[in-house]
Parts: structure tokens; C-alpha cells; sequence
């Protein structure tokens, strides 16, 4: 820093502490305290996320105020060609580096999405999202899950649209299934079976996953 201004800085400082000890030997030291604290408060807040592309991804997440803590395993975004379409987060509740032990990890999951588009329709989170199940999935699985994946379609087409910002988070709670949460409004019924969120979990971490750079990221291997 340039000697002059760190000299000025440094009377500024001086006469504000004189000012303040006019008013009160405690006023000082009070204001002090205050700064420590809201400096610290800030720190704490930046240092509880992640920003991906501009998306602010928390560092933890709980399903229910009763449920376990979930950690952030990773997080990336999902782009075509030169265009943002969502951040995403993978929460669980211990952190896991490949695609066979998430799908054996017992216990909570979520996936969140962030938009980042302007906005998002529902045909086009259709097709960005259900579309892309049969990737990971056997014809014989998709099959055994149809009206499931109806009722997943039905949620998401019921939603005109979601605009810049605005997350859908697709929650696994044991013993219930999988809960869509919209802006985190939970839409419909949950959806039962394991096997339901593993396909969804397919989407980005299976071998055929659309962006292996994103897959990499979500299972904390790398950045997307």
C-alpha cells in the first residue's frame, strides 16, 4: 500500500478512537467487539457454501428438523455447449468417492439443482432431467418403474416454470422414498423404492452420465 495513504488511514484510525474515548473509556473497545463479531458472522456465512458458476451450493443440509446432518460429497454444473443450465449438489451423510458405494450408503440423500438459466419449463427440466434416466437404467428396470416415472413427469409438468435461482431438490428419506421439493415446497407424494433414487442417482454418476467432468465433481474426484 502506498506509504502516504496507510499514514492517513492510520490517523483516521487514531482520531476515531480519540472520538470514541471522549464519549466513554468502554466505547471503543465495545465497538471493537462488534466489528470482531460481524466480521466473524460474515466469514462463517461465506465459508457454509459453494459457488458453482455463480450458484450459491450450502455445505450441509438437513431433510427434516429431526434428521441427520447430510455433507456436500460435491457439486458442479451442468452446461450445454456454451450455456448454464443448473448447478447441482450432492448431499450424504458421509462423504463417498465412487457411484457403487453412494448407491450402497445407507441413510438420507439429496440431490439440488440450481437454475441458471432465465428460466426453465417443465417440458425442459423433462427433458434435461426424466429423459436422461433411461441412460443409467436397464429397459427392465425402466419398465418396473414406469408409473413411478409418470408420477415423477406429472410433478415436474405441473410446474410452469422455474426461473433463475430457483432449486429443486430430490430428497431419498428412508422408509418414505423420494420427495420433490420445488423452491423447497415438497410436490406431491413421495415416490417409494430405493431403486427409484438409484436411477436418478444414474443420471449423473452412472458410466453413462452426459458430463463425466460433473460426475467427477459430484463424486468429489474433481471440479466440473
Amino acid at each position: 500500500m502506498n506509504p502516504v495513504v496507510m499514514n492517513r488511514q492510520c490517523h483516521t484510525v487514531q482520531r476515531a478512537r480519540s472520538a470514541f474515548a471522549e464519549r466513554g473509556p468502554g466505547l471503543w473497545t465495545r465497538m471493537r467487539r462488534s466489528f470482531f463479531l460481524i466480521a466473524a458472522l460474515c466469514w462463517a456465512t461465506a465459508a457454509s457454501a459453494v459457488e458453482v458458476g455463480g450458484a450459491v451450493i450450502p455445505d450441509t443440509a438437513h431433510l427434516s428438523a429431526e434428521g441427520p446432518e447430510l455433507v456436500l460429497n460435491g457439486a458442479g454444473e451442468r452446461r450445454i455447449m456454451l450455456f448454464k443450465i443448473y448447478a447441482i449438489g450432492l448431499y450424504l451423510p458421509a462423504r463417498r468417492n465412487t457411484m457403487s458405494e453412494v448407491l450402497a450408503l445407507k441413510g438420507p440423500k439429496r440431490l439440488l439443482l440450481v437454475i441458471q438459466r432465465s428460466e426453465l419449463s417443465g417440458k425442459q427440466i423433462h427433458d434435461y432431467l426424466i429423459s436422461r434416466i433411461g441412460d443409467g437404467t436397464q429397459q427392465d428396470e425402466m419398465a418396473a418403474m414406469k408409473a413411478r416415472m409418470d408420477e415423477l413427469d406429472s410433478i415436474i409438468n405441473a410446474e410452469r416454470s422455474i426461473k433463475r435461482g430457483g432449486t429443486i431438490a430430490l430428497d431419498y428419506i428412508p422408509e418414505q422414498g423420494t420427495v420433490i421439493r420445488v423452491n423447497g415446497v415438497a410436490k406431491g407424494a413421495p415416490i417409494p423404492g430405493d431403486d427409484f433414487y438409484h436411477a436418478l442417482l444414474k443420471i449423473w454418476l452412472g458410466e453413462r452420465a452426459k458430463s463425466a467432468t460433473l460426475r467427477e465433481a459430484l463424486l468429489g474426484r474433481g471440479t466440473s
